[in-house]
């Protein structure tokens, strides 16, 4: 085995106050008023001393495939490195801009995300030209409470983190990374700028720890919210710390090998959608123009909430129109990312992934460590089992009516347990080739 190697980076990616914020209704224009925290692009470097993997976590909503793809392609010319070994992930964070072409949940902004690119590929670049020798662990510990479920009431939540730490030489932590669930919106639809509260977490650790950088993996939170939605920003400040008591103490008993065997790569996956049929194609046809038609007719003195919600009517159908006329509407395409580091696996994909499928992806691994990471490699809406298409509340919101604002089809019902074996039959493909190469 060889010598692990890696370094971190990490660049400022805050927005300019006034910016449009992502989220919580249709063309809401909720305007940044204050930078409570500066958000981040942090990136992990890791080699064996023959290839160089980077995973970068920004303190984002998501990032657009456009974002990734130019991202890749300035690193490749930059610093030769392979854009499959190169994954872009997410905290998911609701008090960020609209880094996602949604309809209506947030207007991109061309000036601040033309600039992104560039930022990510600086910190990555910092990450690979301060390779050093290292040692690396990884470990797991329960984080109680911070994670509820927001489809079945006292459904299930994620209680475990699972963690990874890489020391220097000298066995200083110097780098970590945590991958749990829950959706951060602990400060709901305000207007300031924050990474809620991994970020906090984060700043938190870092803090008490001289020289540390520390990345988070959001985990499978599709059907999850942190505690205390919307509840702001004392509570926000509370899941922060929450969230580092239970991480700092494990992480600084994690154990660690400078030996290292990295294994890693990038491939596209597609997913079934549904395809309305003639009839129901007609009938969004004739909803878009009666949408369309309201509009024109509404005058100054229509209710703002009320317009908003007939404009998004109308955006959504015609954007469902030009999907049906694409190449192929029955399936839905994106990149799963891989990487195996000795007896651990990364997996990384642009879904919100509903919990139950998470866990029996971790509970088939052949793996004692498998992170599941999701809003990276571009955007993707939920993926949520087959009863919520018809269970009432947010099962159905994500289900059917979020593929609205992601600008997709939604999925079939079974996607969710498509994809699950997708990736059970990858883990076990990457045990096999690991045992053919030694």
């Amino acid at each position: 085995m060889a010598q692990l190697h890696f370094g971190t980076g990490r660049t400022l990616i805050t927005p300019p106050v006034g910016i449009e914020l992502c989220g919580y209704g249709p063309y809401l224009e909720r305007r940044a008023t204050a930078v409570h925290q500066d958000l981040h692009c942090t990136a992990l470097a890791l080699s064996d001393d023959d290839r160089v993997f980077v995973w970068v976590s920004n303190d984002l909503v998501w990032t657009d495939r456009s974002l990734v793809d130019e991202t890749h392609r300035i690193v490749r010319d930059r610093y030769g490195l392979d854009p499959a070994r190169v994954v872009i992930t997410n905290t998911h964070t609701h008090s960020g801009p609209a880094t996602m072409k949604t309809v209506a949940w947030g207007k991109w902004d061309e000036d601040y995300t033309a600039g992104l690119p560039a930022l990510f590929a600086d910190a990555i670049g910092q990450a690979v030209s301060n390779l050093e020798p290292g040692r690396i662990g990884f470990g797991r510990t329960p984080v109680p409470e911070l994670s509820v479920n927001r489809v079945d009431e006292g459904g299930e939540a994620d209680t475990e983190a699972l963690l990874m730490r890489i020391d220097d030489t000298r066995g200083r932590m110097r780098a970590a990374a945590i991958n749990f669930g829950a959706h951060p919106v602990t400060l709901g639809a305000d207007t300031v700028i924050c990474g809620d509260y991994p970020a906090d977490a984060i700043g938190k650790m870092e803090a008490e720890r001289d020289g540390l950088r520390v990345l988070f993996f959001q985990g499978s939170c599709g059907d999850l919210n942190c505690r205390g939605f919307g509840d702001g920003m004392e509570l926000m400040k509370s899941n922060g710390s929450l969230l580092r008591d239970h991480i700092l103490p494990v992480l600084d008993d994690i154990a660690t090998d400078p030996e290292v065997d990295l294994d890693g790569d990038t491939f596209e996956v597609a997913l079934p959608t549904e395809v309305p049929d003639r009839a129901d194609r007609a009938a969004l046809e004739a909803e878009l123009a009666d949408s369309r038609d309201r509009l024109e007719a509404s005058n100054s003195d229509a209710d703002p909430a009320d317009l908003r919600k007939l404009r998004f009517e109308a955006d959504w159908r015609a954007q469902r129109l030009d999907l049906l006329d694409g190449p192929h509407p029955q399936r839905l395409e994106f990149r799963v990312s891989w990487m195996r580091i000795n007896d651990a696996v990364l997996i990384a994909h642009p879904l919100e992934l509903f919990l139950t499928f998470g866990k029996q992806v971790q509970s088939a691994s052949p793996y004692p460590h498998t992170l599941v990471i999701g809003y990276a490699n571009g955007t993707v809406g939920y993926l949520a089992r087959p009863q919520d298409f018809d269970q009432e509340g947010f099962g159905w919101y994500a289900a059917v009516f979020a593929p609205r604002i992601c600008r997709h089809l939604p999925f079939e019902p079974d996607a969710g347990s498509v994809f699950r074996d997708h990736l059970i039959a990858l883990l076990h493909r990457i045990r096999q080739r690991e045992m053919e190469s030694t």
